[in-house]
């Protein structure tokens, strides 16, 4: 009987190992499946982004990132040593300099409250908006190049001001229309980008600019800078009307 016993515990014990092995093993199967699904689940993630940024239509937007490489470079290299330019130019005392720095200050802020009202007229053609801006942006930097006084200086100065705060706008939301609405961030952090290389070399374009035209050569430098960014938004229409007419 005694027997008997321990060979049905023995049976018992040897029936609960295997079971215990069974299951372990199902466990590893099933967490094996789990850890490749989700391998493939990111895989598939990494692969629909990478999709996504090549997506991108580089082609359609690259015209209004150099219109905007070129408008605000020459809008940089103006500012970069006004208060010289216009001492040296007229004769003008810091305190002069200040008041017309404030004075177009004011104007760039009233533009900025108008802008929204200035492209309702526009029916949303931000693409002639910005146009529009940038052959202001030039004809204004001209005003400024040839003003023979104080006076008409400070004129062409206060209205560059309100052309650039409606330009700025204009632009963005330019580049944001012929582009993919899907991929705003990266064409918002493109266009920075652009306009901080930009930043990063007006001082340097300033400075060799006037060590050889004087203190002519900052305003001159950008007033060609403008003239050529005109240019390019003048080439837009075509592409950017056979991409419409594709979507």
């Amino acid at each position: 009987m005694f027997g008997l016993l321990v060979l049905v515990q023995a049976v018992l014990r040897l029936a609960d190992n295997h079971v215990c092995q069974t299951q372990t093993a199902a466990d590893e199967h099933l967490l094996g499946s789990l850890n490749h699904s989700t391998q493939l689940h990111q895989n598939r993630n990494e692969a629909g982004s990478s999709a996504d940024t090549r997506r991108v239509d580089w082609q359609s937007v690259w015209e209004i990132m150099t219109a905007q490489f070129l408008l605000g470079g020459a809008m940089l290299l103006y500012r970069a040593d006004f208060a010289v330019t216009v001492s040296e130019r007229y004769g003008t005392s810091n305190t002069t300099n200040g008041y017309i720095t404030s004075l177009s200050s004011t104007m760039g802020t009233m533009a900025g409250f108008a802008v929204g009202h200035i492209a309702d007229t526009y029916s949303g053609n931000t693409h002639r908006l910005f146009l529009h801006t940038a052959v202001m942006q030039s004809v204004c930097l001209l005003v400024t190049i040839s003003a023979p006084t104080l006076m008409l200086f400070t004129a062409g100065h206060v209205a560059l001001a309100f052309v650039t705060a409606v330009g700025r706008v204009a632009s963005m939301q330019t580049l944001l229309v012929h582009g993919c609405q899907q991929h705003t961030g990266t064409l918002i952090g493109t266009s920075a980008s652009v306009l901080s290389v930009a930043r990063m070399l007006a001082p340097t374009a300033s400075g060799v600019s006037q060590e050889l035209l004087s203190y002519h050569g900052p305003a001159l430098l950008s007033a060609v800078l403008s003239l050529a960014g005109t240019i390019v938004l003048l080439v837009i229409p075509s592409k950017t009307g056979r991409k419409a007419h594709a979507d």
